[in-house]
């Protein structure tokens, strides 16, 4: 993809998008972002309106989205990247978090996704090229306590985006779930980490993992500006990964979890193929 190319970045107020969208503006693209505060957001970014388009955009509103794509589109002319990054994390036993945390969760961190995947791909077809980056997480593929909705979430983020990578590859389009591990962001602040209103004395050994994880912020390993550089360079790829680990965390995960399914699947074997019909 060229520098004329135009980028269309979710939840970029703060954290890893607000790191990308500064990133690929430097880089010399044109880039239309999302916020629940447009005006505070061009106050952050500070960029021209030749350049930067900043958005109200409500993910859980299809009339929203549709027209911040509309905008997109007329002001630049195209979208040739999708950048999904909005999303945020609840922390806790899932016993302890109520079906409306749940929903609320899965309506930001997967229907969100989809609503803008479902928009932004008739543009992307139209043009006969596109690539839209997911931001999902190790934890989508390694689950721990207390991260049980926040990783069933990001799991469901892979997978669709694996599954409609196969979709839409005639059209030209790709389709990436770049998955981080710990990236030193607000991510782990309140803003972005909920808990559950009424904690079990019970599960003692979730909330210690919480604290664990509360401890993490600040300390995380991962740098925003080079997870962005990733994904410029994912958007020039002729052909790009449909799922891509990034930090050294995630990529020790990863390996741990292939293992340990490998070894799983032998040992089991023999039960699983129990349940074919005899030849």
């Amino acid at each position: 993809m060229t520098q004329s190319n135009v980028w269309l970045v979710t939840g970029a107020s703060k954290g890893l998008g607000l790191a990308t969208v500064r990133h690929v503006l430097a880089q010399g693209f044109r880039v239309a972002a999302t916020s629940r505060n447009a005006k505070r957001l061009q106050a952050e970014v500070g960029a021209g309106e030749d350049v930067f388009l900043p958005l109200d955009v409500t993910l859980t509103d299809e009339a929203s989205i549709a027209l911040a794509i509309s905008q997109t589109k007329e002001h630049f002319g195209s979208i040739d990247v999708l950048v999904n990054n909005a999303g945020y994390a609840i922390l806790g036993a899932m016993e302890e978090i109520s079906d409306a945390d749940v929903r609320a969760n899965f309506d930001i961190n997967v229907f969100g996704v989809m609503n803008m995947m479902r928009a932004v791909l008739p543009v992307m077809r139209a043009q006969g090229r596109g690539h839209i980056i997911n931001i999902a997480s190790i934890s989508g593929s390694l689950g721990m306590a207390s991260t049980a909705i926040y990783s069933a979430t990001k799991a469901a983020v892979i997978l669709l985006s694996e599954s409609v990578a196969v979709e839409v590859a005639d059209f030209g389009i790709s389709v990436t779930a770049l998955c981080p591990g710990g990236f030193r962001t607000d991510f782990l602040d309140s803003s972005s980490v909920h808990h559950p209103e009424h904690a079990i004395p019970a599960y003692q050994g979730v909330h210690d993992a919480m604290e664990r994880f509360a401890h993490l912020n600040g300390r995380q390993g991962g740098d925003p500006e080079k997870a962005a550089a990733v994904m410029v360079a994912l958007s020039q790829m002729k052909s790009a990964p449909t799922r891509l680990y990034i930090g050294s965390d995630a990529l020790q995960g990863i390996d741990y979890k292939l293992h340990d399914i490998a070894q799983s699947v032998e040992t089991f074997r023999a039960l699983g193929e129990s349940t074919n019909f005899r030849r």
